[in-house]
């Protein structure tokens, strides 16, 4: 009966906020037809203006029978109507063409300097009079045929005006290419400098005198350092590898390395450079040539410290047995590997058990044992700052623990390097 009455309630509350869902989408809508009714759809869209309204209609009714699903694919079905109510007025409406009147300014030149009666705009000698036959100049005053504003008596191309741009406007005669390269000067560059169509018309320079031409120097104020690094695009490279390091004090120029190792790279971060690394990917201290030291029972790899022999506890507690020599021998090897190589900034020391006993006492057990071992290592020297202790008990097994190997096998510790 309680299960029942949850239900209900479950549903009328689903039903009260779609109802009030669809009433919002239903004043959206009433809106829009409104607004398509005032661009013309009843002369451009009369039927889906109609479905609209019906459709509206519908979904208030739906709503005041409490079928708010039902009034909901009515919205739908208005909205899409009045869309196209107003996308169709929007076509067949009447176009309104504003017309901004831009006033016109007329300015008239009314002077005349020399009082001939000729304006000193249309006044071919506007400092000498002259008839307006003549215009405005003295009979026996030369003439300007080509209307340049020299006179024909000094112009050395009479029919030809003079192109005014600033180079030899004396002589009356256009320069189409002023520097006689051979591009015109319309589209020369550097009209009053001759230079190859290539460059387009400019003068092809080497400002920076690094042997690169300004036309394909990226840096043409810069000279190119030469270094056999990216020459050819003129730019200087200062720091190569753009470690940090520029490269009059870098050892490795072209390799990104850190400061401390002059520029050089470290792939294994064993404080070695590679370039004088015996093995650049295997992290190993610098009496061994940077290679991994070899120990009897310990071998570092590049995410952990393995060991061959497994370390012994005494059954059913954190504690080392204290007969077992090779667990003693494990741990001094493991200090002296952490200290070896220097570059383990962190290993974190793992317990598991097997499977057999409970659960809770065996994640206790587990993260006894790893405490255990981490204080071992503390008393050999070790940074604790380097360790981290952690017990997983019998949640990450190796092999099967329907087998007594497989059970040996997860009653385990591991030294998993974390931080380098």
């Amino acid at each position: 009966m309680t299960r029942a009455l949850v239900g209900l309630s479950l549903l009328a509350s689903v039903a009260c906020v779609s109802g009030a869902q669809v009433r919002a989408s239903a004043e959206v809508i009433k809106s829009d037809i409104e607004r398509a009714r005032r661009s013309g759809a009843m002369r451009c869209a009369p039927r889906e203006l109609a479905t609209a309204e019906a459709n509206l209609d519908f979904a208030y009714g739906e709503l005041a029978e409490g079928t708010a699903a039902r009034g909901a694919d009515h919205i739908k079905d208005a909205e899409a109507a009045v869309k196209k109510a107003i996308a169709l007025s929007r076509e067949c409406g009447p176009k309104q063409v504003m017309i901004k009147d831009t006033p016109v300014v007329v300015k008239i030149e009314t002077t005349d300097k020399d009082g001939d009666g000729v304006l000193d705009k249309d006044d071919k000698c506007p400092n000498l009079p002259g008839p307006p036959d003549n215009q405005g100049c003295p009979i026996e005053a030369p003439k300007d045929k080509d209307g340049d504003g020299i006179l024909d008596n000094v112009d050395k191309c009479p029919d030809t005006p003079e192109d005014k741009d600033g180079w030899q406007d004396e002589d009356g005669c256009p320069e189409p290419d002023n520097d006689n390269d051979g591009v015109l000067d319309g589209a020369d560059k550097c009209p009053n400098e001759p230079g190859p169509i290539e460059n387009i018309g400019c003068p092809i320079r080497d400002r920076d005198g690094d042997g690169i031409t300004d036309n394909v120097d990226k840096c043409p104020n810069e000279a190119e350092d030469k270094d056999g690094f990216e020459d050819e695009d003129g730019c200087p490279d200062l720091d190569n590898d753009k470690d940090g390091l520029p490269d009059v004090q870098d050892e490795c120029p072209n390799e990104a390395g850190p400061a401390e190792l002059k520029g050089c790279p470290d792939r294994d971060k064993d404080g070695l450079p590679d370039k004088v690394d015996a093995c650049p990917d295997q992290p190993g201290p610098p009496e061994e040539k940077g290679c991994p030291k070899k120990y009897n029972l310990v071998v570092v790899t590049k995410d952990k410290i393995e060991i061959k022999k497994q370390i012994k506890f005494l059954s059913g507690k954190a504690t080392i047995d204290p007969k077992d020599t090779i667990s003693a021998q494990v741990l001094s090897e493991v200090s002296q590997a952490l200290r070896d190589n220097v570059q383990i900034k962190k290993v974190r020391i793992e317990g598991h058990t097997d499977s057999v006993g409970d659960d809770a006492f065996n994640l206790k057990l587990s993260q006894n044992r790893a405490n255990t071992v981490m204080s071992a290592l503390i008393k050999l020297g070790v940074d604790p700052g380097r360790m981290e202790a952690v017990g997983y008990g019998e949640t990450r097994p190796i092999a099967s623990n329907a087998t007594s190997a497989g059970k040996a096998e997860n009653r385990r510790t591991e030294f998993n390097i974390v931080e380098q």
